[in-house]
């Protein structure tokens, strides 16, 4: 990460300590068109929007602290292309939350610092501020305390409608000692992206409700234009406002953001930069006004889905694409559990996620899972490594932790689908200083530890013994292998001491009868890592199927290792079977996305629910590399008369296509591709 130090100072208006506060800094300049770049540097706590000469030149700038403890962003900004010879203008309206959640921490203060050494600009008293006088507070209900920000209430008849009338207001901006905001660093991930208007009513309606179905789910700022006598409030939500908690807390709801929007006499036009998340957007008036105009521009994380798959099974299919529209919209600043409901990193969602991001997404979407990476050590507390962070409300939840520095974790994943070793450097030895925490028992196994939630899974029968087992001893092999990497041997004689105690003991002490087991139940999780972990001996894989295909007490979270261990015992047909019985109603249901559990407990979206991309990409086609797609080997599977696959290889996209036993490529891309043995099936399913 790179540190950034600036010379201009942190403005604000008079009072920086309010929450919920919008405030406009104006700056007029004099440049010259034939500056090649201008790159400025800004941060803000906590988001921003720029304009240069009226062009929108950054969208919802500014990140979510912290990048280090008590440290933030800086975003990195070329305002060249928005440049005219003379005179220019700067406005940039500046948003300070105030509070905080599962993805943000409030520094205490508001503010805003900008600096671009090539125009001579440098944020300072010489900028004008205004405290925006059109947005209001709301009255209840407010958002759920899962993460930041607020409603957004904005009151037409108080717009500042002209230059004159806005020159008026301003003031001279405040400057701030910079110790508020400790640090700086460089913005890891390009800025969102945020579309043209899509206007989807465009004849006048009479009405005080108005739906506006979306292709997709998104997340998408509203517009309309309207005709008011003035003073009717639009209330602007969508149709994931109000959302039940996970299992075990699904008869709590929480409320996200939502928009009032007080009407002016006469015509409105309102084109929010605020956004919301759903398949649907709600305009409630209380009473009756003519909509002229209806639309909405989608906005996200900066990365497009460039996967796609289809086989002769549809369900398969759109599970896969239900799997892409959720990994998308579980995308921001950070990676997100869910975007209607907590918006948190938790480290065991995004390991899930990661397996996904190589196949599905293009490679500005690894960026987003190294910052993930950065996130989770450098936030660490001491040798405890979180499980949610950035946010208030980071916990360690000891599985989470333990998956993510595994071999089938978000670490292990990112250098496999990335060719990244070096970040092996970062992660070597808070890894191996978070396994040191756990003590021995007398039997060889690990004592359990606790954190702030001992969650492994949710509902019931879920055997914790075998799991933390399976999971320490994968993150044992996993730091033996970044340990001979990058050649640091400093741990060597931990790992191997604690490797071969968990090896000689784990089935000395579960293995019952070929099937893994602590308690007086057997559960499918349990013994699927005992496989994924490769503590499990192929002469008990028989068995362990019989498991995986009679048991399924596994969450949806869970499954993607369940049907990972049928698929590396070889059981394809199997692993496809289960997944099309347990996700058949998500895929039959009227949702884009995919939910938080199979029985529609939580939200309708759910990051940890993407299983089936993984397995129709690196299993039904057969796909692997272990060099950043340097070298690409496929290996498809037998199961459908007709399979066709594309995704990104190094510089370009793969095509591979199964048809009647028959495997042609088009590689665009400069990967080198190695073309396997198809894996027999004695069965060929029906679709």
């Amino acid at each position: 990460m790179k540190k950034i130090d600036l010379t201009a100072k942190w403005i604000w208006d008079e009072n920086n300590t309010s929450p919920n506060s919008i405030v406009i800094f104006k700056k007029e300049f004099t440049a010259a068109t034939s500056a090649e770049k201008a790159i400025a540097y800004i941060a803000a706590d906590t988001k921003y929007w720029l304009w240069i000469n009226g062009k929108n030149a950054v969208f919802e700038g500014g990140l979510f602290r912290e990048s280090m403890p008590g440290a933030g962003y800086a975003d990195e900004v070329d305002l060249a292309p928005f440049l005219k010879n003379g005179k220019n203008e700067l406005i940039c309206l500046c948003w300070y939350y105030g509070n905080e959640g599962r993805n943000n921490v409030d520094s205490g203060h508001a503010g805003w610092i900008f600096e671009c050494k090539a125009l001579g600009l440098y944020s300072d008293r010489g900028f004008s501020v205004l405290r925006h006088p059109a947005f209001y507070q709301t009255g209840e209900p407010y958002p759920s305390f899962l993460y930041g920000g607020h409603n957004i209430g904005f009151d037409a008849n108080k717009e500042i409608n002209t230059e004159k009338e806005a020159a008026c207001f301003f003031q001279a901006a405040t400057e701030y000692p910079p110790e508020y905001w400790g640090d700086l660093y460089l913005r890891p991930i390009p800025l969102h992206q945020c579309s043209e208007i899509h206007i989807t009513q465009r004849e006048p309606l009479l009405t005080k409700r108005y739906e506006v179905s979306f292709p997709a789910a998104v997340q998408f700022t509203p517009f309309f234009e309207i005709n008011a006598k003035g003073g009717e409030v639009v209330h602007i939500f969508s149709d994931r406002w109000m959302v039940p908690g996970g299992p075990g807390d699904q008869n709590n709801q929480y409320k996200s953001h939502r928009t009032e929007y007080r009407c002016k006499p006469g015509s409105n036009r309102f084109d929010s930069i605020f956004y919301l998340y759903g398949e649907k957007m709600i305009l409630q008036c209380d009473q009756e006004i003519t909509f002229l105009q209806v639309g909405y521009r989608s906005t996200g994380y900066n990365t497009t889905v460039t996967g796609e798959f289809f086989c002769s099974d549809d369900i398969v299919n759109i599970l896969v694409k239900k799997a892409a529209n959720t990994l998308y919209v579980c995308m921001r600043d950070n990676f997100m559990d869910c975007p209607d409901r907590e918006r948190g990193q938790w480290i065991g969602d995004v390991s899930v996620q990661a397996a996904q991001v190589p196949f599905l997404m293009d490679k500005n979407a690894m960026l987003l899972l190294k910052k993930c990476i950065y996130d989770f050590i450098h936030l660490r507390k001491g040798d405890i490594l979180m499980g949610n962070v950035p946010g208030k409300n980071a916990a360690e939840l000891p599985s989470q932790s333990l998956n993510a520095i595994s071999k089938m974790g978000l670490i292990a994943l990112y250098s496999k689908y990335s060719g990244d070793r070096e970040i092996f450097n970062e992660v070597l030895e808070p890894a191996v200083r978070y396994l040191m925490l756990w003590q021995m028992n007398d039997n060889g196994l690990v004592v359990p530890r606790k954190g702030n939630w001992r969650w492994f899974d949710h509902l019931y029968n879920v055997d914790e013994d075998v799991l933390e087992n399976a999971w320490y001893y994968s993150a044992l092999t996993f730091a033996k292998e970044m340990s001979s990497s990058i050649e640091n041997h400093t741990y060597d004689d931990f790992l191997q001491e604690r490797t071969e105690s968990l090896r000689i003991n784990f089935n000395k002490t579960f293995l019952k009868n070929g099937i893994y087991q602590s308690k007086d139940f057997i559960d499918d999780r349990a013994n699927a890592l005992a496989v994924l972990s490769g503590l499990c001996e192929k002469e008990n894989y028989e068995t362990i199927k019989t498991v995986l295909l009679s048991v399924s007490n596994a969450s949806i979270y869970m499954e993607n290792y369940v049907l990972g261990a049928l698929c590396q015992m070889g059981y394809i047909e199997e692993a496809y079977k289960r997944m099309v019985s347990r996700y058949y109603h998500l895929a039959k249901n009227n949702n884009s996305t995919l939910w938080e559990d199979f029985y529609i407990l939580g939200t309708k979206n759910h990051a940890w629910s993407g299983a089936p991309a993984v397995i129709a990409f690196q299993y039904f086609l057969g796909i692997d590399t272990c060099d950043g797609f340097d070298t690409v080997t496929v290996n498809p599977c037998t199961l459908f008369s007709d399979m066709h696959g594309t995704f990104l290889g190094k510089n370009g996209k793969i095509h591979i296509t199964v048809k009647n036993g028959k495997i042609t490529v088009d590689n665009q891309s400069e990967s080198k591709i190695k073309i396997g043995k198809e894996i027999p099936h004695k069965n060929q399913p029906g679709v």
